[in-house]
């Protein structure tokens, strides 16, 4: 859906193709992002800037090893001391490069890079000044890295908290699982290559898959929140609102 009127059911017939840009990789799955006249993409092994009119090219980051995330960047305006920044995720790593030159940002963790843990081939989800990210993990062994949501701070790259997905002794949700099957479960991971955040509600909403192994739960009995669900948090802190299996 699009509010915009120039394109409409009488002309767009009539619509040709300006420009072609070669991304030279795998199939893209990325949506740009175009701000104050210009448009952010992944390119195959480079993340790059293009002018929009005419698809030239403003400027290119390759990262000295691994992939961006095929599926996006993310843009966040900056403050007053720091510039706006295109953020990407490369395997375990987040990156935050300088949207104007297209450098690293060395004031975003460590030299530009936070060390995630936990792989998420996405662009991280933004409100305010913090960076929402799933987890990549397995769904086929039981055992493995957690699907949890974390959130990070845009200006520093640190931490901010973690809503485990699969809960914790102590935590709501965690009776759901019987016995010990909730240890070191894997799988539970947000599904979808964003998350959706309601401004007027401050409410971020996260949707999980289903615990590894996805397709035979003989050792989780249970109903194993919060798998299958959608799951409602704070933003700020990272609590439970609700939820819906």
């Amino acid at each position: 859906y699009s509010p915009l009127t120039q394109i409409n059911a009488k002309n767009v017939g009539r619509l040709k193709q300006a420009w072609t840009f070669r991304l030279d990789a795998r199939a893209s799955e990325a949506t740009p992002v175009v701000v104050n006249g210009v448009m952010y993409l992944p390119a195959g092994k480079r993340i790059v800037a293009l002018e929009p009119e005419t698809g030239k090219e403003i400027w290119s980051y390759e990262p000295a090893s691994g992939m961006p995330s095929r599926r996006g960047v993310a843009y966040w305006a900056g403050d007053a001391n720091n510039p706006p920044r295109i953020l990407s995720t490369v395997g375990k790593k987040m990156i935050a490069l300088n949207a104007k030159t297209g450098k690293i940002d060395p004031g975003f963790g460590k030299e530009g890079e936070v060390d995630l843990g936990i792989p998420y081939n996405s662009p991280p989800t933004i409100y305010k000044n913090v960076l929402f990210v799933g987890s990549n993990v397995g769904e086929i062994q039981t055992a493995g890295e957690p699907g949890d949501t974390r959130a990070y701070d845009a200006r520093t790259g640190v931490k901010l908290w973690t809503f485990h997905s699969v809960p914790q002794p102590g935590e709501a949700g965690h009776e759901s699982w019987e016995g010990e099957g909730w240890k070191d479960r894997t799988g539970v991971n947000n599904w979808g290559f964003f998350m959706t955040v309601d401004t007027e509600r401050n409410t971020l909403y996260t949707t999980y898959g289903s615990p590894a192994s996805d397709f035979y739960g003989f050792d989780r009995k249970g109903n194993d929140l919060f798998g299958n669900s959608v799951v409602a948090l704070d933003p700020d802190t990272g609590k439970m609102k609700w939820y819906f299996q």
